[in-house]
């Protein structure tokens, strides 16, 4: 017989065994985050049924992957990949899709958009440009598919001159590369950046920016209606922030935030409604952080933050917050590295399901670009660097060859005719040589299929002029330059170089007309080239015309009919305002330890200020042979001349050279005279 006392605990284990049961099951689902690249990264078109796998965080047993919003029969692997199979009938015709993830209730939502590319692949990438005319000047864009039909559109803020004013505008897309004037909000971008997500659950991206309303500055939230309008603005904090990256932290089924705030990172945890709770701030020392993006770089099924350090001394490092799952993190782990670090990207991007970072490196000029290298366990190497033209712009990420493998795609403000370029991956964290392709002169992009070809597409906010450049890729360029750029050696500023040829050849099967040909400042042209026959070719000459001192970067752009209009040439040179003459002495032959008569080289200073003279030494082969006196000052005037006088004493029979340097700073530094005699 059962005691009354067994009864009750039986009864009591019962109670709590259904207590903990519906914990347990009415814990919510987080929302996904899925990483790029999508495998495969593109496909082509006209194929066959295909398994498409997503990699991500945050997936549980009844996630969907979506294609274009409409589900795709879905095998859960783990919460960290799902896989999918991809109807032939989605891939029949060119087109760009967008994947996303769904979770059920409780909790759970839509992931953002990973875009996967429908088009034959390519070797090359070329863009045609096309111009959206404002009146008023944009400098700030964004994009995602504000009014869901299926179309690309842009968030433009811009200043309106008639009312001295700034304007939210959002530019609807056709489809076909071209926009439509959509509503317009009174509020005032500040910070320079728009980013889209669904922060509020309802299937409508919303806006998330920094903006001045009433005279105050401060972080809001613009929730979207679904047919390109936006409601009112909640303001999040009033304060700016830098660009932060939405996920779902505490895994609880609502959108978080995490920015840096230039001592550490903070974490605003979402209320499932587009606002947030008060920020949580966690100081790391050494850094000064203020570009964070999140991943799961443990693989451990929880975000993990990464912040890129900007010391502004070279001396910039990457620390890795690993997530507790819960919207706290542990004591980040450093990763010294080699500059001071501006856009930080993740992805995987050598192929070995790790994630990996691409990060720009302020105040480098040859290798602006570089990657770091996930172990899958939290910890990275540093990777090889990306080519890349010039120094800190944006940077963005996607296939846009088609080839499976991500590209580096980027923008800079340091030559107006070259505003975008793009460096093609290998697929194993290893970049081809970029190509750079005109556009305005820009203040922020954007990536997207816009006319909707399979084809990755690029938009360009220009404050001056007040245009938005759409480059839409085509199917490429007929032309070939040789070369393909040019590299002027040292010449004195308001001079003029020798010309340098550039010979272009029309390999299609029409004519080629020309428009406009010119250059950027420091450099100009002649040319003959007007219309070109198939199989023929025209020639143009390049000079370098420097008024200013120091390496020079520009761009010959030339307009035609040849698909990627227009094509650039990059320029460079180095611009000295220290006249030296002559450039070479010549003392003939000496007898071995005697001294013969000097020669002089006159020092100028061509230019408008003062010329600090560093140092005047004699090095190269045999310097031991060369001697120089000279009555040159520590500061030299604008217009005045110095002298310096050179003897040669042999030491040994022969041929005996070496090289006289004036270290300065005229640019060019330092300037070189060559120094030869023979010893009898």
């Amino acid at each position: 017989m059962t005691s009354p006392f067994a009864s009750r605990l039986t009864f009591f284990v019962l109670i709590c065994s259904a207590l903990f049961a519906a914990n347990v099951f009415a814990a919510n689902n987080p929302v996904p985050f899925v990483n790029q690249p999508l495998v495969p990264a593109s496909v082509a078109p006209g194929g066959n049924n295909f398994q498409l796998t997503v990699n991500g965080t945050g997936f549980v047993s009844g996630s969907t992957v979506n294609w274009n919003g409409s589900p795709r029969a879905t095998t859960f692997v783990n919460q960290g990949q799902l896989t999918a199979t991809i109807l032939s009938t989605d891939i029949a015709s060119a087109s760009t899709a967008s994947i996303t993830v769904t979770s059920p209730a409780p909790g759970g939502g839509t992931s953002s958009v990973a875009f996967l590319p429908v088009r034959n692949p390519s070797n090359f990438v070329s863009l045609n440009t096309s111009t959206v005319n404002l009146t008023t000047y944009p400098d700030v864009l964004g994009t995602g598919d504000f009014n869901n039909d299926g179309n690309q559109d842009l968030a433009v803020d811009s200043y309106d001159p008639s009312t001295q004013s700034r304007n939210l505008s959002i530019m609807l897309g056709n489809g076909d590369g071209t926009f439509t004037q959509g509503a317009a909000y009174a509020v005032q971008n500040v910070n320079g950046w728009y980013v889209t997500a669904d922060l509020n659950h309802d299937g409508n991206l919303d806006l998330a920016f920094d903006a001045e309303i009433s005279n105050q500055t401060v972080f809001v939230v613009m929730l979207g209606n679904g047919d390109g309008t936006f409601q009112a603005p909640i303001t999040v904090l009033p304060t700016t922030i830098p660009i932060p990256q939405f996920a779902d932290f505490n895994q609880d089924g609502k959108i978080d935030a995490a920015y840096g705030d230039g001592n550490g990172y903070c974490i605003l945890l979402g209320n499932g409604d587009g606002t947030f709770q008060q920020p949580n701030c966690v100081q790391v020392s050494g850094g000064n952080f203020g570009w964070v993006t999140a991943g799961d770089f443990n693989r451990d099924g929880k975000l993990d933050l990464a912040l890129s350090d900007s010391l502004g001394n070279n001396q910039g490092f990457v620390a890795i917050a690993l997530g507790n799952g819960d919207g706290t993190f542990q004591l980040p782990q450093n990763y010294p590295n080699l500059g001071d670090f501006y856009y930080f990207l993740s992805a995987d991007f050598n192929g070995d399901g790790y994630l990996d970072f691409v990060t720009e490196t302020q105040g480098q000029l040859t290798s602006p670009v570089t990657t770091l290298f996930g172990n899958g366990q939290g910890a990275f190497r540093e990777g090889p660097n990306v080519p890349a033209p010039y120094a800190r712009g944006n940077i963005s990420i996607a296939d846009m060859n088609g080839d499976g493998y991500l590209d580096i795609i980027g923008t800079t403000n340091y030559l107006s005719a070259a505003t975008i370029w793009s460096s093609l991956g290998n697929g194993d964290g290893t970049f081809q040589k970029y190509s750079v392709f005109g556009g305005g002169s820009p203040d922020s992009f954007a990536v997207a299929d816009f006319n909707n070809d399979g084809k990755m597409d690029v938009a360009v906010a220009n404050y001056s002029p007040t245009t938005v450049t759409v480059l839409l890729q085509d199917n490429g360029t007929v032309l070939n330059f040789s070369p393909d750029r040019l590299a002027f050696p040292l010449q004195p500023i308001n001079t003029v170089s020798p010309p340098r040829a550039i010979t272009i050849t029309n390999n299609g099967t029409a004519a080629v007309t020309f428009g406009t040909i010119s250059t950027t400042t420091n450099f100009s042209e002649l040319n003959n080239c007007k219309t070109v026959q198939p199989g023929k070719s025209c020639k143009l000459a390049v000079y370098f015309t420097p008024t200013l001192s120091g390496d020079l970067l520009g761009a010959l752009s030339l307009s035609d009919n040849a698909g990627g209009s227009p094509q650039l040439i990059s320029l460079s040179g180095i611009a000295t305002e220290v006249q030296i003459t002559p450039t070479s002495l010549d003392f003939g032959d000496q007898t071995v330890d005697t001294v013969s008569k000097p020669q002089d080289v006159l020092l100028t200073n061509n230019g408008k200020g003062q010329l600090q003279i560093k140092e005047i030494e004699i090095r190269g082969s045999d310097p031991r042979d060369f001697y120089q006196v000279n009555a040159c000052p520590s500061s030299l005037p604008t217009g005045k001349s110095c002298t310096i006088s050179v003897i040669f004493r042999p030491t040994a029979t022969g041929a005996r050279s070496a090289v006289l340097g004036i270290a300065d700073n005229g640019g060019g530094s330092p300037q070189t005279v060559t120094l030869s005699g023979t010893g009898t």
